[in-house]
């Protein structure tokens, strides 16, 4: 019987020693995928391992903790944001988890941000100081020239160096992936008789206009917009009132409408001077491709929920219902 249990424990031992090696001495995997993991304050090597492993970014949290004890790592791990490739070895991910900051920071621009908000984004992420973003979008020699960047800079998730980062760099990763996006709908946007620009700020509008995910909703605030752009009808879009005045929460009164301002679609006809947000791919193939509708109105409910009309007589019905 010790014969058999001493047998067990060689075989136990050459295991767990097989499986350290493998672990402490070989990269992770293959693949260069980038990962994002946070670490936050006072999280045990324990949980730190766990989420490691969760994330694939080691292959067995067990020996990644008994490496991190035997080099004296557990109190030298910190806190924060990394963005991690999956082909490390434990040392490698380690060196980055003793910095405070990964190589690269993961930054998401949801769709429907302006560029007064991406310059937030970044400023929070310490990657700028506030407005700098903003002045370069205003104001940087870019190569290319075009009235205004706002609606151009496309929203999706990207990787930067904060040691590199250059605003002008970034607006120009931003612009040329919006025309890589677009480029499946540039033959169907020359023969909707409508110009990109005219495209992109009715893109923007339905962005911010929309209650969701629906593409068909996006589809028909599009023909709303369209058909009453058409027949010289006032837009009276809210949310070009609310980029002027650059506050997209607190409630709007009477003095809000009585400007003359080109933003104001309760006074002005036609677009706005500029897009009001950067739409996403969805919202802007909605803009090239309307639904046909009956409909000339639309309002939203206290949940943000729309409900359409097709005359003044449905739409003032809707206010009752829904709003009063």
């Amino acid at each position: 019987m010790k014969k058999f249990l001493l047998v067990v424990a060689l075989i136990a031992l050459v295991y767990a020693g097989a499986r350290l090696h493998l672990s402490w001495t070989l990269p992770n995997s293959d693949s260069t995928a980038r990962v994002s993991v946070t670490i936050s304050r006072g999280m045990s090597l324990a949980k730190i391992s766990e989420i490691l492993e969760e994330r694939e970014l080691v292959r067995d949290a067990w020996s990644f903790k008994i490496w991190a004890k035997k080099n004296k790592l557990a109190a030298k791990l910190q806190a924060g944001e990394y963005v991690i490739t999956r082909n490390l070895t434990f040392a490698e991910v380690a060196e980055i988890l003793q910095t405070g900051k990964g190589s690269e920071l993961r930054v998401t621009i949801p769709e429907g941000s302006t560029i007064a908000q991406i310059d937030e984004i970044l400023s929070k992420k310490s990657l700028i100081d506030p407005g700098d973003f903003l002045d370069c979008a205003n104001f940087c020699d870019l190569g290319f020239r075009i009235s205004s960047l706002e609606g151009f800079l496309f929203p999706s998730t990207y990787f930067v160096n904060p040691n590199s980062f250059s605003n002008k760099n970034f607006i120009q990763r931003l612009y040329d992936t919006f025309l890589a996006q677009i480029d499946d709908l540039r033959r169907d946007v020359s023969e909707s008789g409508r110009t990109l620009n005219e495209i992109v700020i009715v893109a923007s509008m339905i962005e911010r206009e929309a209650h969701g995910d629906s593409f068909t909703e996006k589809q028909m605030i599009s023909d709303v917009i369209w058909k009453r752009l058409d027949e010289k009808i006032h837009l009276g879009i809210d949310a070009t009132t609310r980029y002027e005045i650059g506050d997209w929460k607190r409630p709007l009164y009477t003095e809000d409408f009585q400007s003359d301002s080109p933003y104001n679609t309760r006074r002005k006809l036609g677009l706005p001077p500029t897009a009001i947000s950067n739409p996403g791919l969805e919202s802007i193939d909605a803009a090239v491709h309307p639904l046909d509708t009956e409909f000339y109105y639309y309002l939203h409910d206290n949940t943000g929920q729309v409900h359409f009309g097709r005359t003044l007589d449905d739409h003032n019905a809707n206010k009752r219902k829904y709003l009063y």
